[in-house]
């Protein structure tokens, strides 16, 4: 019986190498503007096109002290002001989410993978005084092995711990 599993050992060693080779995590990189931040940042909301990645991150950001604006908040300001959401973040409509004490908006842009997990995501965090990027971030999910195969599934990661990361690395950054 010893003997059996002291030849084991590196076959299942061997295996284990072999499955996770070419095996990536999930990885965030995070930019800032140049400079101090513009203003201290307290307020944030979120784009309804964002969909639930963007609210799975505001839930998220609250969780790092922020306060956030759901998307049917700017939906309703949205349709007071007549404006649509590409009008909303030109710079003279900007303006009017500043008045309301907003001080940035969160821009997320994702792409779903063939498993309904997300596969990407690229976010960005827009000041409403000045309309300029304060923080940009691109996230990408793990792969390992052959696309569905068990050792994929095993690197791939939900969209509440996608969320997670993400807001973790724009809270590093602000």
């Amino acid at each position: 019986m010893d003997q059996r599993n002291y030849f084991m050992r590196p076959i299942i060693l061997l295996g284990l190498a072999i499955i996770f080779c070419g095996c990536s995590s999930p990885s965030i990189r995070v930019s800032r503007s140049p400079g101090v931040l513009p203003q201290q940042i307290k307020k944030i909301a979120l784009l309804p096109s964002g969909g639930v990645l963007a609210d799975a991150i505001g839930v998220e950001l609250l969780r790092h002290g922020y306060e956030i604006i759901d998307t049917a908040t700017i939906t309703s300001m949205m349709a007071r002001w007549n404006l649509t959401e590409l009008e909303l973040v030109e710079p003279q409509n900007i303006r009017k989410l500043a008045d309301k004490n907003i001080d940035t908006i969160l821009l997320v842009k994702a792409v779903a993978g063939y498993d309904n997990r997300p596969e990407s995501a690229s976010v960005k965090l827009v000041s409403t005084t000045s309309g300029q990027v304060i923080i940009g971030a691109t996230w990408q999910n793990g792969k390992g092995g052959s696309r569905g195969s068990p050792a994929d599934g095993i690197m791939r990661v939900n969209l509440s711990d996608a969320a997670q990361q993400i807001a973790e690395g724009i809270g590093r950054n602000l």
